[in-house]
C-alpha cells in the first residue's frame, strides 16, 4: 500500500472472462480456494473469510445453468437489468435492481440466476466463508433504495446471517462521508468519490487499514472488514 494507506485496483486493467452467458473480472480470489491465484498481483487475495468477488454482467436474455454449492455464504448484488433466480431456495424469485439476495449455502443447495431482459443486466458477486460449516441452507432478498448505506451480511444485529465479515452496501449516497478505522476492502459500483484523498469511479477496488471517503457524487459502494 501507498502513503495514502491505500491500495486501488482499476476494472480497466483486468482481464475479461466468463462462462456460459455471464462475462466477468475476477477482482478478489483467496489463494487457498485458488491456488493459480497466489502469484497474480494484480488481484487482491481477500480478507479474513472474504475470499472471492467477481464485477461483470449477464448477457440479455441468457445465465447460468442450474450448479451446486456448499458450506459458503454468496451476495448477489444487481446493478441494472433484472435477474431471475431458479434453484432449491427462493425458486422464482426476480431481483429487481437495484436489488440484492444473500444465499447461505450450508449443507448443500443448487441454483440458477438468469437475466430476464433483453439489455445485459450488471451484477457484483460475493463470497464469504461462512461462521462454520454444515450450517441449514437459507436464503435472503434485499432492496436497496436511494441513499441507504446498509448491511447485508454479518454485523450482529439479528436481521442478517451471522458472519466473521460484515459486509455494507451504499446505493446513491450523496454527501454520506464514510469513515472506517481498520482493514477493509470495498468496491466502487457506481458515481465517484474520494478514497483518502484519491478519486475513484465505478469499478475500482480498494484495499486500506483504515479509509476515509467524501466528495460523493451518486456514490454506491460495497464495504467489507471482520465483524
Amino acid at each position: 500500500m501507498n502513503k495514502n494507506n491505500l491500495r486501488i485496483i482499476r476494472y480497466d486493467d483486468l482481464p475479461l472472462g466468463g462462462f456460459a452467458g455471464v462475462m466477468e473480472k475476477r477482482m478478489v480470489l483467496n489463494p487457498d480456494m485458488w491456488p493459480e491465484a497466489k502469484d497474480r498481483t494484480g488481484i487482491s487475495h481477500g480478507l479474513g473469510d472474504f475470499i472471492y468477488l467477481a464485477n461483470g454482467y449477464f448477457k440479455p436474455n441468457e445465465g447460468v445453468p442450474i450448479h451446486p454449492h456448499k458450506d459458503v455464504d454468496i451476495v448477489s448484488l444487481i446493478l441494472t437489468g433484472n435477474v431471475g433466480h431458479k434453484g432449491s431456495m427462493g425458486d422464482g424469485t426476480v431481483i429487481d435492481s437495484p436489488g440484492l439476495q444473500v444465499q447461505r449455502a450450508g449443507t448443500g443447495m443448487e441454483h440458477s440466476e438468469f437475466n430476464t431482459g433483453d439489455d445485459k443486466a450488471e451484477i457484483i458477486q460475493m463470497w464469504f466463508r461462512p461462521p462454520e460449516n454444515g450450517l441449514e441452507p437459507s436464503y435472503q432478498s434485499v432492496s436497496l433504495s436511494k441513499g441507504s448505506f446498509i448491511t447485508v451480511l454479518g454485523g450482529n444485529d439479528g436481521e442478517r446471517f451471522n458472519n466473521h465479515m460484515t459486509c455494507k452496501i451504499g446505493y446513491e449516497l450523496e454527501s454520506h462521508p464514510i469513515s472506517l478505522d481498520e482493514e477493509c476492502i470495498g468496491l466502487v459500483t457506481g458515481g465517484s468519490a474520494k478514497i483518502n484523498g484519491v478519486g475513484v469511479s465505478k469499478g475500482d477496488l480498494f484495499e486500506a487499514n483504515s479509509i476515509e471517503i467524501t466528495n460523493q457524487s451518486a456514490l454506491g459502494v460495497v464495504l467489507i472488514h471482520k465483524t
